[in-house]
């Protein structure tokens, strides 16, 4: 899994007279219809919203385009949407960008990342990506090894509770100075909006970062929300076969000092094992930022930091503590085998509209197979326990337990 994830192809090595066209169609029959999501996270072989979906794809040269059409379910009901529908185009060898409904998953865990993960719909926006390769060795920046970019600016939805249709905007730079280390800075801004400053000298304040002074009753001289932070993958190969590091420290706020190092910290540790046709990780996150009720909150942007009511950031949202185990094999029957384990308590401050206040309990186990690339097979069978304790001591408790089939086909 690399560390800046893109529903855009990469273009890699395409020609100028390329010419490409393919289908897919996909079926998920799922029995459950009480409305009751399962914590899946975006390690999963089956996105559960998905009901069904259509979509073909199209490359001319260095052109590719993707045109997606779902039937998604979520608590709200049923609806139809055009997620993962984007046009990108390479430049180069280096360049390329991007417009389009694109998921992005920024950091090196599995199970979420704390600044820019997959868990809300991805939000129209315009995208661009950088990747160096190794630098030659007779300039100045050899020690940076390889170096990659992107960058995007998006608008989100317009029925928030606060301000509609406000901007969010992004970077992230990744360097491998040697091939055992990895180190990533990423960056996000929610600005602007209807009913505030939209001006291009906001967008400056929002770009230098100038968004911690509020002197107005409306701080309307704050640009808005931004978070920010640092993440690392350090590789243990040489003595470890397989074995890695990695961890990721996003900051809810500056220093207001302005030395660049994030405050009110989410963290994100873990382990990885891989091999040829196998891997296994464990992971530990922890949003609490520090203070109860801060993480993906804003005072300005009292929706928070989401996209229609889903944390744009980790999947268990604000102040949660979130411990995962899981493994990956590729060759069991033919198919391709996930099981995934999860523990830890949601919500703790009561402050997050995405979970209950609760201690979540849960297991996935999935297998996929596909034949010839022409049909595909995925069973998943998940369970999951929420329990929460109320004010006046009485428990309350969700459980489910859900199998669900879907059906892929390929059209060429």
């Amino acid at each position: 899994m690399a560390s800046t994830w893109s529903s855009l192809p990469s273009g890699e090595g395409c020609l100028p007279g390329q010419k490409q066209l393919a289908g897919h169609a996909m079926l998920l029959a799922d029995p459950s219809d009480d409305g009751q999501d399962s914590p899946q996270g975006p390690f999963s072989l089956v996105q559960p919203r998905h009901r069904l979906q259509l979509d073909s794809t199209v490359q001319l040269g260095c052109v590719f385009g993707q045109l997606a059409l779902q039937r998604q379910a979520d608590a709200s009901g049923d609806y139809w949407s055009w997620d993962g529908t984007a046009i990108s185009w390479r430049i180069d060898e280096h360049w390329s960008v991007g417009a389009g409904r694109i998921a992005r998953q920024w950091g090196p865990g599995w199970d979420g990342s704390l600044i820019l993960g997959t868990t809300a719909r991805p939000i129209p926006s315009l995208s661009v990506e950088a990747a160096s390769g190794p630098l030659a060795k007779d300039g100045w920046w050899w020690w940076l090894g390889e170096v990659d970019f992107s960058a995007f600016f998006g608008e989100l939805e317009d029925d928030r509770d606060d301000y509609a249709r406000p901007y969010l905007m992004g970077s992230r730079i990744v360097v491998r100075p040697w091939p055992w280390l990895e180190l990533g800075a990423s960056r996000t801004a929610m600005w602007g909006g209807e009913g505030r400053d939209n001006s291009f000298k906001m967008f400056l304040k929002a770009i230098l970062s100038r968004d911690n002074s509020c002197y107005q009753p409306d701080c309307s001289e704050q640009p808005g929300n931004q978070l920010g932070g640092y993440d690392a993958r350090l590789s243990l190969d040489r003595w470890l076969p397989g074995v890695a590091l990695y961890g990721q420290m996003i900051g809810e706020d500056s220093r207001p000092d302005d030395v660049p190092v994030p405050a009110k910290n989410l963290y994100q540790a873990g382990a990885e094992w891989r091999r040829d046709g196998a891997m296994a990780f464990v992971e530990w996150t922890d949003s609490t930022a520090e203070f109860a009720g801060v993480a993906y909150n804003h005072f300005i942007y009292t929706d928070g930091y989401r996209y229609k009511g889903q944390p744009l950031g980790h999947w268990v949202d604000g102040d949660s503590n979130l411990w995962t185990a899981g493994g990956l094999l590729r060759d069991l029957f033919g198919g391709q085998a996930l099981a995934v384990l999860r523990y830890g308590t949601l919500n703790e401050s009561g402050a997050s509209p995405s979970w209950p206040t609760s201690r979540l309990s849960s297991a996935s186990l999935q297998w996929r197979r596909v034949f010839d690339r022409v049909f595909g097979l995925t069973l998943a069978l998940d369970h999951f326990d929420l329990s929460s304790t109320g004010p006046g001591g009485d428990d309350t408790r969700w459980r489910d337990t859900q199998l669900r089939v879907q059906f892929d086909a390929w059209f060429y």
